[in-house]
């Protein structure tokens, strides 16, 4: 090959070289375009032409920009950062979503304590009305009093009023017919016995009184008025018959027993027999109860 064409070779490699490192934003240098035109830098230094177009080129590509390493450097640098503010945010999202979950907690909690103050607010203000109230129904209450002692209550005139005492007997005195019967037996009124005769029915005296004349012919009797006040407050009546007594001596046993453990509270003596009254509020004949309640099993 003579040296005309090695020149145009030459020349045309040089065109390649530096069109292929334009395009590929590589830095124009000497030894790049030498090393793409496969030529020496000597020989690219050889000719003034070559060596000022590559000059030239060199100042453009500077005036341009950074070479094109430098700007593969900062787009990777910039992928970077670009991933990590992305995975920056999706870490901020979920603190935010945990702090919004957070703060509707607190908002419901806050909710639940407003409703628990107002209502503590409502229970104080109810108690303050009740408590004026009681102090106000204490002092009506002690108002009444103080009138009812000051102030004796007077009744009309056809009005029907029983006192304690006569509700309790059925009568305010001691009637002729026993007072007779005491005239007879030569007991005297005291105000024990008095008070005694009154508070039982007008049956159970004479029945006391039967009882001591019989017991009365059967043995001496000391005290006569002591007597016939046991008598009457238990209730005694005439011992026709052996087993009358027995029942009285059996019943006092048993209702001592009965009334420990609260299985009666009361005792009366009817004409039908002796009777007790239970828990239930019912009055139920003795027999009965000493037949579910024997006298062994208390």
């Amino acid at each position: 090959m003579c040296c005309g064409a090695k020149k145009q070779q030459a020349a045309e490699n040089l065109e390649k070289a530096i069109h292929k490192l334009t395009q590929e934003n590589r830095p124009i240098t000497f030894a790049n375009v030498a090393r793409e035109a496969g030529l020496s830098v000597s020989y690219l230094y050889k000719y003034p032409e070559i060596r000022e177009r590559i000059e030239s080129l060199r100042k453009q590509q500077l005036k341009a920009g950074k070479p094109t390493e430098t700007q593969k450097a900062s787009d990777n640098s910039k992928s970077v950062i670009i991933y990590q503010l992305r995975d920056r945010i999706k870490q901020l999202e979920a603190e935010i979503t945990g702090l919004r979950r957070v703060n509707e907690g607190i908002a419901g909690r806050l909710y639940h304590l407003q409703g628990a103050d107002d209502l503590a607010e409502r229970l104080k203000i109810e108690n303050a009305q009740l408590k004026s109230e009681n102090t106000e129904l204490k002092r009506q209450l002690e108002e009444a009093r103080l009138s009812h002692v000051n102030s004796p209550v007077t009744l009309p005139e056809n009005s029907k009023v029983t006192s304690l005492d006569k509700k309790r007997t059925g009568r305010s005195e001691v009637s002729d017919k026993i007072k007779q019967q005491l005239d007879l037996l030569g007991i005297k009124l005291n105000a024990t016995l008095t008070k005694t005769i009154k508070s039982a029915s007008e049956e159970t005296v004479l029945n006391a009184i039967e009882a001591f004349k019989e017991a009365m012919a059967g043995s001496n009797i000391e005290k006569p008025g002591a007597w016939l006040k046991k008598a009457i407050e238990e209730g005694w009546i005439p011992n026709e018959e052996i087993g009358q007594q027995s029942e009285l001596d059996v019943f006092k046993e048993w209702y001592t027993l009965a009334y420990n453990k609260k299985l009666v509270l009361a005792s009366q003596n009817t004409k039908d027999g002796i009777i007790v009254y239970t828990q239930d509020e019912q009055w139920i004949p003795f027999q009965e109860m000493l037949v579910k309640y024997p006298l062994s099993t208390l």
